[in-house]
């Protein structure tokens, strides 16, 4: 099935590079989001080596063993390439990304994470998260201790629990879907989702705009709610996302 989407970065104001990296690769049915973190342009390089290297993965062993196997090596892989980066050079030290992807297999959609960057489904009506944080504020979410508004603002909401680059070791959490996709598709870095109640946002832009200004939109949105952070998205959808439930 043929995938529409469309991608916007854009840098936080105030910073001197943009940490997000983004792939769209429509032929490999691969699209990923990632989220570098490192002082100077660590982060940058980072981001860069999670996206590259996890394509590559994919592209190289394609077929060979099944998809949610191989992605799960793939993660592992840019997790490899990021260390040995990292000790190569002095000021690629304590580097790290983030990294959500959505792998387009036949007739079904694999979802992959690590990190803060998310995956959306969403329509005109309703909308949830197919990813969950591995972060500080994320686990006192789920464990109810703070609300999702006051996550918003928390303090520690950059406070990572699980990245690539950062471990010897690395698990990505994936889940499989099958296809027509239901609704629209969104992977985004944090800039965009830790600034606005999302599931709220995204039903609204569903029924207000075209697709194709989605992402404008909800960065203009993240900016005015005081998001200075990169901010990165994705947006996949299919002719006919608006009949269907994104609970089916």
């Amino acid at each position: 099935m043929i995938i529409k989407y469309q991608a916007l970065t854009m840098q936080g104001q105030g910073r001197t590079n943009n940490e997000d990296c983004y792939s769209v690769l429509p032929d490999d049915g691969l699209f990923m989001v990632s989220d570098g973190m490192g002082g100077h342009n660590a982060g940058e390089v980072a981001s860069n080596i999670a996206i590259n290297a996890v394509a590559y993965y994919l592209r190289q062993n394609a077929g060979h063993k099944p998809a949610d196997i191989l992605l799960e090596e793939a993660v592992s892989y840019a997790n490899e390439q990021i260390l040995t980066d990292s000790r190569k050079s002095d000021g690629h030290q304590n580097m790290g990304a983030t990294l959500a992807a959505v792998w387009q297999q036949d007739d079904l959609l694999y979802v992959a994470h690590v990190g803060d960057s998310r995956v959306y489904v969403f329509n005109d009506e309703q909308a949830r998260s197919l990813t969950r944080d591995h972060s500080l504020v994320g686990d006192l979410l789920r464990e109810g201790v703070i609300t999702a508004q006051q996550a918003i603002n928390h303090p520690q909401k950059n406070v990572l629990t699980r990245a690539l680059g950062v471990e010897e070791q690395v698990l990505p959490d994936i889940s499989v879907f099958e296809q027509p996709i239901p609704g629209f598709l969104l992977i985004c870095s944090d800039g965009l989702s830790a600034y606005l109640p999302m599931e709220k946002v995204l039903p609204h832009i569903a029924a207000r705009v075209k697709p194709e200004q989605m992402l404008p939109v909800l960065a203009e949105l993240a900016k005015e709610a005081g998001s200075n952070d990169d901010i990165t998205g994705v947006l996949l959808w299919q002719e006919d996302t608006e009949e269907v439930s994104v609970n089916d």
